[in-house]
C-alpha cells in the first residue's frame, strides 16, 4: 500500500492471480498440490515447475547480454511451503539448500545498513532521494546481484564457523533485522511486480 491506501500494480495483480488459476486448472487439475508432488521432493524442481507454468514467475533480467535469473518469487514459495509445512509432507524438499536468498528491496536496504554492501555515490544519492529505478535497470539488476551474491558469501563464512545456514534462513534473519531496526536509509524504489 506504501501509505497511500492504493494497491501497486494492482491491474496486474489481478492478471496474475487469474494467471494461476487457468494453469492449475490447465495442468494441475485446479491443486497446487500436484505441482508439489511433480516436484519429488526438489526445491529447484518446483521452482523450474513454476517459472515454466506460470509466466509471472519468470523474475528473469537481462543485464547487458547476460541472462540473470532471480526467481525471486519462485523461490520464496517454496521457502514459504517448507516454512509452513516443517519440513514436513508438502514442505518436504531435500535440496532446499540450492536456493539462493530471495532478492527485492528490504535485504539490500539491510545489507547497506550493516556496511556490507555500499552503493556507488551517484547510486546512493538516487537511492536517498526515492528515485524510481526502472525494473531491470543495469542499477536494479547490480543491487539485487550484489545482495545474492553478498548473501551468499555470508552464508559460506557462517559455515567456516560452525554455523551452517541455508539461503532462505539468511535472507529471513536479515529481513526481520530489517523490521526491527527504525533508523536505516530508504530502500531502492522500483515498480515491479518480482518483489
Amino acid at each position: 500500500f506504501h501509505g497511500s491506501g492504493i494497491i501497486p500494480l494492482l491491474e496486474l495483480r489481478v492478471s496474475h492471480a487469474h494467471e494461476v488459476g487457468h494453469v492449475l486448472l490447465e495442468h494441475y487439475d485446479g491443486q497446487f498440490v500436484h505441482a508439489i508432488e511433480q516436484a519429488e521432493s526438489s526445491a529447484i524442481k518446483l521452482v523450474e515447475l513454476l517459472v515454466r507454468y506460470f509466466p509471472s514467475f519468470r523474475d528473469i533480467a537481462t543485464y547487458h547480454t547476460h541472462t540473470v535469473k532471480f526467481l525471486k518469487r519462485a523461490q520464496i514459495c517454496v521457502a514459504d511451503l517448507y516454512n509452513a509445512f516443517g519440513g514436513q509432507q508438502w514442505g518436504t524438499f531435500t535440496d532446499l539448500e540450492q536456493l539462493t536468498i530471495f532478492a527485492d528491496y528490504k535485504l539490500p536496504q539491510v545489507l547497506r545498513h550493516y556496511h556490507v554492501l555500499e552503493y556507488a555515490s551517484t547510486l546512493a544519492q538516487r537511492v536517498d532521494n526515492q528515485e524510481l529505478l526502472p525494473a531491470e535497470s543495469e542499477e536494479e539488476v547490480e543491487i539485487r546481484a550484489a545482495t545474492i551474491w553478498a548473501c551468499e558469501l555470508l552464508r559460506r563464512k557462517m559455515q567456516q564457523h560452525g554455523y551452517a545456514m541455508t539461503a532462505a534462513e539468511i535472507d529471513q534473519r536479515l529481513w526481520l533485522m530489517g523490521q526491527e531496526t527504525t533508523e536505516m536509509r530508504p530502500y531502492h524504489r522500483t515498480r515491479t511486480i518480482y518483489y
